[in-house]
């Protein structure tokens, strides 16, 4: 078996494209669209935020942004692409 990312869809043959991968890579990626989609999470269930006020969100939310370019420019990114 081999490691396979994809790549992009392909609207004229209805099927996902893909191109080989490293595990480092596989796993990179896989952390990376974990980060990149905590923002929509958060903000359909707000999980843990219930108590919290609206400038202590506004503070967490901001805090958790750094933390995600953190660890994307760990990765070689310059920052995670939902900002």
């Amino acid at each position: 078996m081999t490691i396979q990312k994809a790549t992009h869809f392909n609207e004229e043959t209805k099927t996902m494209e893909y191109e080989k991968s490293t595990p480092k890579i596989w796993a990179q990626d896989l952390l990376m669209d974990m980060i990149s989609t905590y923002n929509y999470r958060l903000e359909e269930g707000r999980e843990g935020t219930d108590e919290m006020t609206e400038k202590e969100l506004a503070q967490c939310m901001e805090q958790l942004k750094k933390q995600a370019d953190r660890i994307a420019k760990l990765f070689g990114f310059d920052k995670h692409w939902i900002t």
